[in-house]
């Protein structure tokens, strides 16, 4: 509803909180040891009804230093919210709605709070009764819960404001939801494998983020969620399970399969297993690669292989295949040919923010799905909700998480709300940031809650993306202009250059090495991919993304560097013959190399055919050379990778050339003879003799 009674509500709101705030009356001085108190909310119905009581319960906790008794409880609800932006006005409002109707009142069982101390309330039932919202199909309504005790210098008071949704007659046409749920996380590995701290650890605990994510949604029964997991993650979490290796402040320890950081790792693996047979997951690019900027620097090609690292990683991880689908890549450069980069490794679903795809102003929430291209079956985008995004990522979610909870529920109710029961169906996102870190108890209120909201239908993401239209507005949703801002963002140009080149010389390597297996236990492909992932993206991690990269070349160059080639020099008698060329290989390794010699005055082979150095012996080759001059020349022989485009060794040797001084020699005795025969012959045929 609009108009007047939008504006008399939002007034109304305004003016109660207003009375709330004189009633708890000025904020006493910071230096002040006043008893305060506060109340949190730990236990709320997500929906009532006429049937349906509400059902809730509250913690209150005395943070004075002095005892406080004779406490009393009182709830009031609020006029009706009937529009998003009034639910906002509200959230706004110091203090909240106060309320203009009693609904409860009791006194607690709790006798007196000492300073410090935090008790549990009694479960209250209320049933609210009928006409709360003038025979609509529903209204959210604030609802204050205001909590007196009396303290040694008088009075005190605390309050919060939460919110109840009265559906009367239920939704036979629920909003659908989807819920992403990120999982991933930076490695807090280096590139010899060695974990830098154990941070990771706590986070796969049960009371960390990503512990209470998986043990949540592997409970049996769990409500529908989407989530996209990070292989490298996946990896990092299997590396803990067994004995891993600890580096800090320059000591490297081993941590024991036995001890409690490798148990919830352990444990957290288990449960992401099981949550992922119940709910498949769709997958990040391996480390949550930064493909806007990989696109953009050497084309679509680029997002193949992190994709692909990401997907088989779960699938062998997880024992579950991941939705291939779906598409989240990080936000960046988003254009047509990122898109187009993703629709080739089968993504028709992408997720965006909704900045890419400014959604029209016309008072009705938009659907989350928009149409990317024409043709019967386009590529989709899903664009989460602004305000839910920020919501999922309010501090208060923290110290309040089930009044919080609540305050999302109450969001996609009024949304709901907005057209219920829609003859088309309408569709919602919900997409935190992929940094996001719920604490346990708001996600487990979250998602429960969700799943309890009879006005919403949870379903995984690419099902909402191809049951739910674009709409309801009929404007065209275009894809935002990349700016500078976007491109400045990703990695730069320069670094990733910088590992394209490096993978090639390891391509090179593989042909001329095999299956190489650093000393150890690392990967060079791995590391590569580790260094195009986007947590490389500030200037300050910059340098850990550059480590990886010269763990590759650095490991390279510690078996090219066995590698000699002889230098004794040697002498051709003739134009033409074979010379030997030497190499000597002092690594590990069997090398499969190709020779190349090149001189100005020799006339010689353009490269050798392929051979094996192998390991700590030196191997020679005689190679066929011309000459086309007498004297001593420099041949060049450089040892190269066997597709020719990396030089392993090198060295110069010495040809000394005698074939055109023999020759010399030859044709010189020769004239001599010729010479010596005409004297003879000629003397005996002089005139005069007996004569």
């Amino acid at each position: 509803m609009t108009g007047p009674r939008t504006a008399t509500r939002a007034l109304a709101a305004l003016a109660l909180a207003a009375t709330l705030m004189a009633a708890l009356g000025p904020a006493a001085p910071a230096q002040e040891a006043a008893p305060s108190l506060e109340v949190v909310l730990t236990a709320i119905s997500p929906v009532v009804g006429p049937r349906a009581p509400l059902d809730y319960r509250v913690m209150v906790r005395n943070r004075g230093q002095q005892p406080v008794r004779d406490l009393l409880v009182r709830t009031r609800l609020g006029l009706p919210l009937d529009t998003r932006s009034e639910l906002a006005t509200l959230l706004a409002t110091p203090g909240g709605d106060p309320g203009a109707r009693p609904l409860d009142e009791f006194r607690p069982a709790v006798g007196e709070l000492a300073p410090g101390a935090a008790r549990q309330l009694e479960r209250r039932r209320v049933l609210l009764g009928q006409h709360l919202g003038d025979q609509r199909a529903g209204v959210v309504l604030p609802l204050s819960i205001e909590v007196q005790a009396s303290g040694p210098d008088g009075p005190v008071t605390a309050a919060l404001v939460t919110y109840v949704v009265d559906l009367p007659a239920g939704a036979r046409q629920p909003l659908r939801a989807a819920l992403l749920v990120p999982v991933r996380e930076p490695t807090h590995r280096n590139p010899a494998g060695d974990f830098v701290d154990d941070k990771l650890a706590a986070l796969l605990s049960p009371t960390g983020s990503l512990g209470a994510i998986a043990d949540e949604l592997a409970r049996p029964g769990a409500p529908t969620a989407t989530m996209v997991v990070d292989g490298m993650l996946v990896e990092d979490a299997t590396a803990m399970v067994g004995g891993w290796r600890l580096r800090e402040k320059g000591k490297r320890t081993t941590v024991p399969p036995g001890d409690p950081r490798s148990g919830h790792a352990d444990r957290f693996l288990r449960s992401l297993k099981a949550a992922a047979a119940s709910h498949p997951p769709a997958a990040f690019a391996y480390g949550n690669a930064d493909l806007p900027a990989l696109v953009r620097a050497g084309g679509g090609a680029r997002a193949d292989g992190p994709v692909a690292k990401g997907r088989n990683v779960l699938a062998n991880g997880l024992g579950t295949a991941p939705d291939g689908s779906l598409a989240w890549p990080v936000d960046g450069a988003i254009d047509g040919a990122l898109l187009q980069a993703l629709e080739q490794t089968g993504s028709d679903v992408v997720v965006l923010e909704p900045r890419h795809l400014p959604a029209p102003s016309d008072g009705v929430t938009q659907n989350a799905t928009v149409d990317l291209g024409g043709g019967p079956e386009p590529q989709r985008a899903l664009v989460g909700d602004p305000v839910l995004t920020g919501a999922l990522t309010d501090p208060r979610s923290a110290s309040a998480p089930v009044e919080w909870a609540q305050r999302i529920l109450a969001e996609t109710a009024v949304t709901w709300l907005e057209r219920p029961n829609s003859s088309e169906p309408r569709g919602i996102l919900l997409a935190p940031p992929q940094d996001w870190r719920p604490s346990g108890a708001f996600f487990r209120s979250l998602v429960r809650g969700l799943g309890a909201a009879p006005w919403l239908r949870l379903e995984p993401a690419p099902a909402l993306a191809a049951e739910v239209p674009q709409g309801p507005a009929e404007t065209e949703r275009r894809l935002a202009t990349v700016t500078a801002a976007d491109v400045a963002a990703g990695l730069s140009r320069t670094y990733l250059d910088r590992v394209e080149k490096t993978r090639a010389e390891l391509e090179s390597f593989a042909r001329a090495v095999g299956n190489y297996r650093p000393p150890d236990g690392s990967s060079f492909d791995r590391d590569l991919l580790v260094a195009e992932s986007s947590d490389w993206r500030p200037s300050s991690a910059r340098a850990r993304g550059r480590g990886y990269v010269r763990a590759v070349s650095q490991g390279i160059k510690a078996v090219y560097r066995h590698i000699t080639v002889g230098s004794t020099p040697v002498t051709l008698t003739a134009r033409s013959g074979k010379i030997p060329i030497t190499v000597a290989n002092g690594s590990d390794e069997r090398v499969t190399v190709v020779l190349r010699l090149t001189s100005p005055k020799v006339d010689l082979p353009g490269t050798s055919e392929p051979f094996v150095l192998e390991p700590h012996r030196r191997t020679t080759q005689l190679l066929q050379v011309g000459t086309r001059a007498t004297g001593s020349f420099p041949i060049r022989v450089d040892v190269l990778t066997p597709d020719g485009e990396v030089t392993i060794a090198g060295s110069d040797i010495r040809l000394t050339s005698t074939a055109f001084n023999r020759v010399a020699l030859a044709l010189t005795g020769g004239a001599a003879g010729l010479l010596l025969l005409w004297w003879r012959f000629g003397r005996r045929r002089r005139p005069g003799n007996g004569h």
